[in-house]
């Protein structure tokens, strides 16, 4: 049974979202403030976090913080009407989705589904071998080679080149490389430093592997990057 926790100060709300997802068959737990939310988080692994972002003694901000730090466990934020640079340093900050209070329940049921399916989903996909006609990259033995040589990647460099690959169809943000790499929280952009380092080094390493100039991961400016891969060899 999938477990819920919900992170609320409004007893009311609170309550009222313990009942109802029970009668749709989960299994829920209740936090008031943020304190007891990082508590009740780490005594149940829960499988999906309701975060409100007003709380008492931490805020949700530092909630998901923290959750980030130690866990992938899917997140939906309760966030107040308006307040859109909230949802955008929440998405940002690592969270899957958000729901504007006031809402409703179906609305709120059906982003729960969602984002499970697109967690389940991505555990399976994470555990499959990724490759194309250029390389190679298993997760289980994190192993790399580019045109059958074997790449020496650090643990973070594989990371990079693994997400990188997953999301070759677009330009992948480098606020969002920080986020589901790095696992950092996105106020600044000094930490853009850091994916641009890890990139350039990565893409030496495949560029000798591959034996051409030609850029396998290519930066598109103000955004971020691109993985090409097989295209170059066509």
């Amino acid at each position: 049974m999938t477990r819920i926790l919900i992170v609320e100060d409004e007893a009311g709300l609170r309550q009222g979202l313990d009942i109802n997802l029970r009668l749709e068959n989960y299994e829920t737990l209740q936090a008031s403030d943020g304190e007891e939310a990082i508590r009740a988080f780490h005594a149940s692994t829960p499988d999906l976090v309701l975060l409100d972002l007003m709380l008492p003694k931490k805020s949700g901000f530092e909630v998901l913080d923290h959750i980030r730090r130690v866990s992938k466990t899917p997140v939906i934020l309760l966030t107040a009407r308006g307040q859109e640079t909230d949802k955008v340093r929440g998405l940002r900050g690592g969270a899957d989705d958000y729901v504007t209070k006031p809402f409703g329940l179906q609305e709120l049921f059906a982003r729960i589904d969602a984002v499970i399916r697109r967690s389940e989903n991505s555990a399976a996909t994470s555990k499959s071998v990724c490759e194309d006609q250029l390389i190679r990259l298993d997760p289980g033995t994190r192993e790399a080679h580019a045109n059958q040589q074997k790449l020496k990647l650090s643990p973070k460099e594989f990371d990079l080149l693994m997400y990188l690959f997953r999301n070759r169809e677009r330009v992948v943000p480098r606020d969002e490389l920080l986020s589901r790499v790095w696992n950092y929280r996105v106020d600044l952009n000094l930490n853009s430093r850091t994916v641009d380092t890890h990139v350039t080094r990565l893409r030496r390493k495949l560029q000798k592997a591959v034996g051409t100039d030609a850029a396998v991961i290519v930066a598109v400016a103000k955004i971020g990057y691109r993985y090409l891969g097989q295209s170059i060899s066509n």
